[in-house]
């Protein structure tokens, strides 16, 4: 078993590479008779000598131990590499060790560490593939999806499997074999249901209301099911569309055709957005979308809870406004 003792797993696809996963815990339990004791580790969260400890000791509870160090990007300093670079050359034999990362790339000294028969990328799917995904599942489930209905679907979640999963389980639930989801149910769904996501955030924002703005995020965020970086990304893709309708409708262009361009589907959605396009300015959005980017890069750098206060702030800003100095 010496040859799957160490994985290398990168990528964005989270889905795919929650079953990879899944498939080496199943493996090991049928081989070992039982469940191997797992462990979860970050960079940030976790010194690497403290790490290499629980993995070197042994273990009341199983005779075996699996572990993840996720965010395996943020393993730059020469010390922390050093140690898991004499980990790996002597893993004991009790151990897996998976190294975990969305990037595509990380340190070359890590990367160095892992045998490239076990290394692999899950990369995004791509569009087409996304609305195949989607149809098969509700085909799965004797109900048929309008391709609008998909368009819609796919705005709500990011581009993963694993996502794609639960907003699609979510939505069956409310349907019976043999119907057929339409737009409207779609737009039925996102702003009705008891759920919170990236749409009714930034309903909350287009109204400029603060305090439901920040009581959606905080649902959001304490709901754990989806991470700061990926809401960001989603709720900067609404900004970009707002800001391209708003330019179209400033040089001429009537709301139904910029709706129709920039896939502004659903009444409940095209009902916000007018009201969104009332309440900002041009300049008010372009700054949105410039301040937008910055948050995005940022957050990918710092711990969780600092993720949320940088969320918080910027949200605060694009309603009350952009001071001359941005958010750093």
């Amino acid at each position: 078993m010496a040859e799957k003792q160490l994985f290398l797993l990168l990528g964005p696809e989270k889905g795919q590479k929650d079953q990879f996963i899944h498939n080496i815990r199943q493996s090991l339990k049928k081989k070992l008779g039982e469940d191997p004791e797992a462990h979860k580790f970050y960079p940030f969260d976790n010194d690497m000598s403290q790490i290499i400890s629980i993995l070197r000791n042994g273990s009341l509870f199983s005779s075996y131990k699996l572990a993840i160090i996720s965010n395996v990007e943020e393993l730059k300093k020469a010390q922390e590499i050093k140690l898991l670079n004499e980990f790996c050359k002597k893993m004991p034999d009790d151990v897996t060790l998976i190294l975990v990362s969305e990037s595509v790339s990380i340190d070359r000294k890590v990367d160095k560490l892992v045998p490239a028969a076990q290394k692999k990328i899950f990369w995004e799917m791509f569009d087409n593939q996304k609305k195949s995904w989607i149809f098969k599942y509700f085909s799965d489930q004797g109900m048929k999806i309008h391709p609008g209905a998909v368009d819609i679907l796919l705005e709500m979640v990011e581009n993963n499997t694993n996502d794609l999963k639960i907003a699609c389980s979510k939505l069956s639930f409310y349907f019976n074999i043999g119907d057929v989801i339409s737009e409207e149910d779609i737009d039925n769904f996102v702003y009705h249901s008891k759920d919170e996501n990236v749409f009714t955030l930034f309903e909350k924002v287009l109204l400029k209301d603060l305090a439901a703005t920040l009581e959606v995020f905080s649902k959001i965020t304490l709901s754990g099911e989806l991470d700061p970086v990926y809401l960001a990304s989603g709720f900067l893709r609404q900004i970009r569309r707002l800001l391209r309708v708003k330019i179209a409708v400033s040089e001429g262009e009537t709301l139904q055709t910029a709706f129709q361009r920039y896939d502004v589907r659903g009444k409940k959605n095209q009902k916000i957005t007018s009201e969104g396009l009332r309440k900002y300015s041009l300049p008010e959005l372009e700054m949105a979308q410039q301040e937008g980017g910055r948050l995005d890069r940022i957050l990918r750098e710092m711990k969780k809870e600092m993720q949320i206060i940088a969320f918080q702030l910027y949200l605060t800003k694009v309603i009350k406004g952009f001071s001359a100095q941005s958010i750093r």
